[in-house]
């Protein structure tokens, strides 16, 4: 039986394109085949260790500007031509004012240069002296503040006052008789260098301002 010819055509076509079909599938095999498969290196512990960061530069300092120097002088500047004025010098120790009185020293200071002895023994004059003219003391200083409370009263009688001020120094030159009676009796049992000694003290004693006190220290007039 004979084939038509458009089918044995169609056949001989089919034919033809399987041989091409299979003789590219087993050309690709005999390629894998022979060619050995490339197998990706594992990367080394090196490798593997993360890159630190690049260090970032620090910021240069600012440069410090240099202080500016002070302006100059203009020469018309009254302050650079004037010469600067001195300080005042302090003032020295004020004196005090007049009229004011400075204590005197005690009288038992004018035996400092004699013996142990001696100095003792004008301390227990002066002691006595001054129980004994106590009273006498007392008694000035209240015929004074009698005359001052006559005197503030109104209507005072001046010779009441004044006769209350003339017994107030009565007493006043009462009570220093007695300590020098009693200096000069303690200065005659002492020896002519200390009895010197004793009134070189005394002079310095009387040359200071007097002072009323208990202790031996009287009031001038």
């Amino acid at each position: 039986m004979s084939l038509s010819r458009p089918l044995l055509i169609g056949l001989i076509a089919s034919a033809t394109l399987n041989v091409f079909l299979i003789g590219g599938v087993a050309g690709v095999a005999f390629v894998r085949l022979t060619n050995p498969r490339v197998v990706a290196p594992e990367p080394s512990e090196s490798d593997r260790t993360p890159l630190a960061p690049a260090p970032v530069a620090a910021n240069p300092p600012a440069p410090i500007a240099a202080a500016a120097p002070p302006p100059a002088k203009s020469a018309t500047d009254p302050s650079a031509s004037q010469p600067r004025a001195k300080p005042a010098p302090q003032p020295a120790s004020a004196a005090p004012p007049p009229g004011e009185r400075l204590a005197r020293p005690p009288l038992w200071t004018a035996g400092e240069q004699l013996s142990p002895q001696s100095r003792a023994a004008l301390r227990q004059t002066l002691r006595a002296v001054n129980q004994k003219n106590q009273p006498i003391t007392r008694q000035a200083r209240a015929e004074r503040r009698s005359a001052l409370q006559a005197l503030s009263t109104p209507g005072a009688d001046p010779a009441e006052v004044a006769r209350r001020l003339a017994n107030a120094r009565a007493l006043d030159q009462e009570a220093r008789a007695n300590v020098e009676s009693a200096l000069a009796a303690f200065a005659a049992t002492l020896s002519p260098t200390e009895r010197a000694a004793l009134a070189e003290g005394l002079r310095q004693v009387y040359a200071a301002p007097a002072q009323e006190e208990g202790g031996g220290r009287f009031r001038r007039q």
